[in-house]
């Protein structure tokens, strides 16, 4: 565990994402990057992604590889199909990292990704992926994080919803904030199942709930 910030911005979240071999790396940051080595274990793959350093807003990501939209410019397909299998989806959708809650078993996506290309992606990433929202959040890939060992989820999520992570992704979700009560988990988290990295705002009662949630 280690608590950070980005340009002194504790949603860490926003500038990667991050699969148990790999992270995607939007802004060059020396202590961010040695911070993703040493605690998450991962290769660093350093690129926007359509021409945004937010690339956890915009890549989805799991073991198998990284989703994104056909904005993606040909300089950074190369950059990530160097290190990683890569799908591109023709969508206006570009955000495809808010609209997808993945890891290697299973995942949720936004209700309103056209069921085309939800099937394209669980056909490239091999796992099921159902419709769904997490505190009634469409964006499904900042309300919550998940990794292979747990997850956690908006503070607000219902019964039916932790179910349903629960069922597709394997894990048993826990609910909770970080950076001191920010509930869209997502901006503030990057994790694996060895570790994770938290935003630098977040209490030790966050950080209890955290660990729980994400190393069980």
């Amino acid at each position: 565990m280690k608590l950070l910030a980005v340009r002194g911005n504790p949603l860490i979240g926003l500038y990667a994402k991050v699969s148990e071999e790999f992270a995607i790396l939007g802004v060059r940051d020396e202590k961010f990057e040695t911070s993703l080595r040493e605690i998450l274990g991962v290769e660093i793959v350093l690129t926007t992604i359509s021409g945004s350093e937010l690339v956890g807003a915009m890549v989805a990501l799991n073991s198998r590889g990284a989703v994104v939209s056909n904005s993606i410019s040909s300089k950074e397909l190369e950059i990530l199909k160097s290190k990683l299998d890569v799908k591109v989806v023709d969508t206006p959708m570009t955000c495809l990292g808010n609209n997808f809650l993945l890891n290697d078993r299973g995942g949720i996506v936004h209700p309103e990704v056209p069921e085309k290309i939800v099937a394209e992606v669980a056909d490239f990433l091999s796992i099921d992926i159902l419709p769904g929202t997490i505190g009634g959040i469409k964006t499904v890939g900042m309300a919550g994080v998940a990794t292979n060992r747990g997850a956690l989820l908006h503070p607000n999520a219902n019964e039916w919803e932790v179910k349903k992570v629960r069922s597709v992704m394997g894990v048993e979700p826990l609910k909770g904030t970080a950076n001191f009560g920010n509930d869209m988990v997502g901006s503030s988290i990057l994790a694996n199942s060895r570790a994770y990295i938290v935003g630098k705002d977040t209490t030790g009662y966050e950080l209890g709930v955290i660990d729980e949630a994400l190393l069980p």
